[in-house]
């Protein structure tokens, strides 16, 4: 009876000791891509690990040219959504290191209009969309400007199957040709591009 009241005592107090470690947040901010594309953040969890949840503006771009001959229009749009689990250590007063995983997928499309004025109005159109499902691992830092305001910046190598159509369509004296094909293939490693930078707000 002895041994088991001591031991419901010691469960009871190292789970208070666990209760008082462990602290529930959440986070939403802003996500960066290499300063050229943005997104939005929010994680749910503890201080110790989160779920994570981020989609992110990849490109997006609608141009036009032209000159005496030709008119281009040029347009494009990509969107990803990764989620995925982080994991946190405190390193030292206002800096956490932080690491875990992501499932990610990215779709991009792409289109360009060439109309050929000096040749009878003769138009070629490129399309391409491409599907992108991947995981990628998660290591970076946060830096806590104060209690509620986090800087973050993490570096996320990857691995991603890419798969997609690409059409090239020419439009000459009322008659129309068009040349499709699929591709596919594999992307890994870690580029300028797999770096994520963040400001979030904790709650």
């Amino acid at each position: 009876m002895k041994k088991a009241m001591f031991t419901l005592l010691f469960l009871l107090v190292s789970y208070s000791f666990m209760a008082q470690e462990t602290v529930k947040q959440r986070e939403i901010g802003l996500v960066f891509n290499n300063l050229n594309g943005f997104g939005l953040t929010y994680k749910t969890g503890t201080n110790k690990s989160l779920w994570r949840f981020n989609t992110l503006m990849v490109s997006g771009s609608n141009m036009n040219n032209k000159s005496d001959d030709t008119t281009l229009k040029q347009s494009s749009f990509g969107f990803g959504v990764k989620i995925g689990r982080e994991y946190r250590k405190n390193i030292v007063k206002n800096l956490e290191l932080r690491f875990g995983a992501d499932l990610s997928f990215l779709y991009t499309q792409a289109k360009s209009d060439y109309d050929y004025l000096a040749y009878n109005n003769q138009v070629r159109i490129n399309e391409m969309t491409s599907y992108s499902p991947g995981v990628n691992l998660v290591f970076g830092f946060n830096y806590l400007i104060n209690e509620k305001i986090i800087f973050g910046a993490e570096l996320l190598p990857s691995f991603n199957y890419v798969t997609g159509t690409a059409a090239e369509t020419l439009f000459y004296n009322n008659d129309a040709q068009e040349v499709k094909q699929d591709f596919s293939g594999f992307n890994y490693g870690l580029s300028n591009t797999s770096v994520l930078l963040s400001v979030a707000y904790r709650f």
